[in-house]
């Protein structure tokens, strides 16, 4: 959050649905992480943090095409 200033903020206004560990999951995507880079900060598998994903973009409503990254870095 000192980075990107105020990201988890418009995160919870624009999506309250989402739950903390979506936020960190998101903030890790903020900072351009790598799926295998992300699972030993959550202590989770890699296949855990894939599985974190599909459930985000889910609760996000994105389609297929937008690449989730990309998304994230325009919140």
């Amino acid at each position: 959050d000192q980075v990107h200033v105020d990201f988890l903020r418009h995160l919870r206004e624009k999506y309250p649905q989402l739950s903390t560990s979506d936020h960190k999951l998101c903030a890790f995507l903020r900072m351009n992480l790598s799926t295998k880079e992300i699972a030993p900060l959550l202590n989770i598998s890699v296949r855990g943090v894939e599985a974190s994903r599909y459930r985000l973009r889910k609760k996000l409503n994105l389609p297929n095409e937008v690449n989730l990254t990309d998304f994230i870095m325009s919140i």
